[in-house]
Parts: structure tokens; sequence; C-alpha cells
């Protein structure tokens, strides 16, 4: 069980990284090799095919957008995250309740001052942060303050922040051949599982989880809430219901797979029949 929970919270950025990878390297190696064999045809005074022309300047072009889009969407994070914290700076105080080790350790905990907005969000990439808004604070009673503490942790215990920041990034470079979908399935299923933390520290009821919820969803809010996201908040709710997590994988993804499986079978064999002409 402990084997499924690490490989539920942590397999989807593992999947991304292993998968991006693989096509980086099938696409670099058809790269190389072709201008291996480019080289070996200059220096025999051959004449270069266009056809070794079109797969070079294809590969190239694939690399170079690979990286582009990996540069932009870190670059747009890093522009998101600064203007999260210039909006939560100068709004953030102290949590008041002192906590166990088990969840002060994990994080900085703080509260923010609001306009009513009601939300809990975890961010930082090395040392975690967690923000409270005074609004959905003060609407809680102590179980339900206690299943937002819990649920919150767990995106800090296992690194969310971070993870999203890479599975962002990447899915955002390789979204045609499927990582948008991992992306996707990743946000909805890390708020099951911060909600599966806060269900047992809350013994197994489910009506702390359910009252924060409905705090949160229910109030007008200016602040992006995590059970906002698309999707998520129909998953966590049948999860809550029937114990049982979404099905995956979602419809397309099996072909999306294909997809870029063919594209790495491809990208190789070009790669090994060039390299071996030279």
């Amino acid at each position: 069980m402990r084997a499924q929970e690490w490989w539920s919270s942590r397999g989807y950025a593992i999947t991304g990284i292993v998968w991006s990878a693989v096509l980086v390297a099938a696409l670099t190696f058809g790269f190389v090799s072709a201008l291996r064999h480019m080289v070996w045809m200059f220096h025999m005074h051959r004449m270069v095919s266009p056809w070794l022309w079109g797969v070079i300047g294809v590969l190239g072009i694939a690399l170079c957008l690979f990286w582009y889009r990996v540069g932009l969407g870190m670059a747009s994070y890093r522009a998101q995250r600064q203007r999260v914290w210039m909006a939560l700076a100068e709004r953030l105080s102290p949590l008041p309740q002192s906590l166990p080790s088990s969840l002060s350790q994990l994080a900085e905990w703080h509260l923010a001052s609001d306009n009513g907005e009601r939300y809990a969000l975890t961010w930082g990439l090395l040392r975690c942060h967690v923000a409270i808004s005074h609004s959905l604070w003060d609407t809680l009673d102590p179980e339900a303050r206690q299943a937002v503490l819990h649920h919150e942790a767990q995106h800090a215990r296992v690194h969310d922040p971070l993870q999203q920041v890479i599975l962002q990034v990447l899915a955002g470079a390789l979204r045609p051949l499927g990582l948008g979908m991992v992306y996707q399935r990743y946000l909805v299923q890390r708020e099951i599982n911060a909600d599966k933390r806060a269900l047992a520290a809350s013994q197994g009821d489910d009506l702390p989880l359910l009252t924060a919820l409905q705090a949160a969803v229910g109030a007008d809010t200016g602040m992006v809430s995590s059970v906002g996201l698309v999707g998520a908040l129909e998953a966590r709710l049948h999860y809550l219901e029937t114990h049982e997590s979404p099905l995956w994988p979602p419809s397309g993804l099996p072909i999306r797979l294909w997809m870029s499986l063919g594209a790495v079978l491809v990208t190789l064999t070009e790669g090994l029949l060039v390299w071996c002409h030279w």
C-alpha cells in the first residue's frame, strides 16, 4: 500500500520526465546520426541527398522547438510566481494556532488577509509555504480547519508545487503527444491524494472536508482555489462518495501514446540506418 501511495503521489512527474527524456533522446540521436552522415558524405566528396537535408531540418526544428517551449514555460512560471508573491507578500501573517511538528516542519504556515475570498494554497519549489485566507479560516469549525491543514500538508509533503512546475513545463512542450492529458490527470489526482490524508486525519469522517469544500466553493472568490480546477471538484466529490478514483487512462490518451512510440521508433530507425552508413 505504501508503494502504491508513493507512486500515486509522484508517478505522474516521473512519467513526464521519463517520457520527455526518451523522446528528446530519440530526436537527439537521430539528429546527431544524420549530421555524422552528412559530414561523412562531405568528407568523401559525395553529394548530400535532399532527404538527408530534410531529416536534419525536421529533427533540428523539433529539438529547437522543444527547448524553446521548455524555456517559455519556465519563464511563464516565473512570472506567475512573482505575481502570486506580490499579491500575497504584504497580506501574510502567522497562523494563529500552534501546529504539531508533523505539520509545522513540512511548510511555512500563514494566514492571508483578503476581501472575502476563501482559499487555501501551497506554493514553493524547495521550501513550501501554505496560505489560508482569513475568510476561509474564520468560516470553518475546528474539525474543518484540521481537514484543510492536513489537505495542504499533503501537498507540501510530496512537493506538489515542484511536481506541477515540471509537468506544466513538459506538457506545454509535448502537449500533442499526450503529456497534456497526464498533466490534467495529475492535477485531479493530487487533490484526491490530499483528501485521503485529510480523511485519515479525521478518522474517516468526511463531514469536515465536505464543510471546507462547501465553504470554498460557495464563496465569491477572486483568488483561484484548488477546488476550482476543471474536473477536480467533481472527482473529489466522487471519491468522497465512492472512495474510488476516476478511471485512468482517459479516452484519447492511448492514441497519443502510440503516436509518441511511433515517433520514437521512426527516429531511432532513421538514426540507426544513417549511423550504419558512417
